[in-house]
């Protein structure tokens, strides 16, 4: 298993040979080690060089998709680095044998264009799917944020409007094959095992009284984060979306953080504008890789 601020190290190394630049650190090293469904002891896995430095990380845990399981494979530049990815990938493959509910029940796992891994995936079976996990991010001392909370927006009071945010959310990502899990209570049961959990970050606007757009954010030590954003169809083009980003801004900021970020799909084009046109900008887009076990 994995210390967080080693695991941190390592997705450093990693993204700063890969695109030139750290982005991660240990808020995002907490949130793969705290990834709903994942068992540490039995399907984590380090790789360590001969000075006890991390070389090498591989997960596997359920997916958010139903029936689908999610890995996770971190390489850093070294001498040994294609032994490393070989002894992980081994490991993949162990345990995706005793953890695929069928033969074919596909295995996803998210990679930086150009990663050491590359060659070595595309010889086992792996092939890229989709290239559109985008991570932007927002400095919140070089945006202006209004003075006051926008009049369509307040934050969760009770378990009813935990549920709302919950049912609005769903609504919104219908069309979405990581849309929220549609049974509440397990969608809270993994959202409180999150780092960051804050119900008070659990924002919901209306529109003449009926709940239109939801957002969930995060509030880690590290950076915070937008977990779930999103407006009903029917009431888009209103404005909401801004206002629920810059309220959720605003008051992580006066959380004490200083930047936020969030990962989305490129392709929603929607979201993609609500989320620059609120200051954040495009750090970069990683490549989705599936295998399929037959």
């Amino acid at each position: 298993m994995a210390d967080v601020d080693a695991l941190a190290e390592l997705l450093g190394r990693d993204e700063e040979a890969t695109v030139g630049r750290r982005e991660s650190g240990p808020a995002e090293a907490r949130s793969m080690l705290a990834a709903p469904g994942l068992d540490l002891p039995s399907r984590t896995w380090t790789a360590s060089g001969p000075d006890g430095g991390l070389l090498g990380f591989a997960a596997l845990q359920p997916a958010p998709q139903p029936g689908e399981l999610r890995a996770q494979l971190v390489v850093a530049p070294s001498p040994d680095a294609p032994a490393v990815t070989a002894t992980l990938l081994d490991r993949l493959d162990v345990w995706a044998a005793n953890d695929l509910p069928t033969p074919d029940t596909p295995v996803t796992l998210y990679q930086l264009p150009g990663c050491f891994p590359h060659d070595q995936l595309l010889s086992r079976g792996w092939t890229v799917v989709d290239s559109s996990s985008s991570r932007l991010t927002v400095d919140l001392d070089a945006i202006r944020l209004p003075e006051h909370l926008a009049p369509a927006v307040r934050a969760a009071r009770n378990e009813t409007d935990l549920r709302t945010v919950h049912s609005v959310l769903n609504e919104a990502f219908t069309d979405d094959p990581e849309h929220p899990h549609p049974d509440f209570d397990a969608f809270h049961h993994a959202q409180r095992r999150r780092e960051g959990y804050n119900p008070d970050l659990w924002l919901l606007a209306e529109l003449d009284s009926v709940p239109a757009g939801a957002l969930i954010a995060r509030d880690p030590v590290d950076r915070a984060w937008i977990a779930w954003f999103g407006v009903h169809p029917a009431h888009r083009r209103h404005g909401l979306g801004a206002q629920l980003l810059t309220t959720a801004f605003s008051l992580l900021r006066a959380c004490g953080h200083r930047t936020v970020g969030v990962d989305v799909d490129t392709h929603n084009t929607g979201a993609m504008q609500a989320y620059t046109s609120a200051g954040m900008t495009l750090l970069g887009a990683a490549d989705q890789w599936r295998r399929t076990y037959v």
